[in-house]
């Protein structure tokens, strides 16, 4: 159970990683103020984190009522 909770942790990192390395390079192009990248990326970062635990758990639970 935790091995998959860490592996969606994971997962989820890496996407929001390369979401903020994608932010820094075309924040001018798509109209955001650099002053606001730190705010959207550090808020962003526990909101991944806790919908990638809760899709997990939400998974976990759903399978095991179907198994019984």
């Amino acid at each position: 159970m935790f091995k998959q909770i860490w592996d969606q942790l994971v997962s989820v990192l890496a996407v929001w990683a390369v979401s903020v390395f994608a932010l820094m390079f075309f924040h001018d192009d798509i109209g955001l103020a650099p002053e606001h990248l730190p705010m959207l990326i550090f808020t962003s970062l526990p909101v991944f984190v806790v919908g990638s635990v809760l899709v997990s758990l939400a998974r976990q639970f759903m399978s095991k009522n179907r198994a019984s």
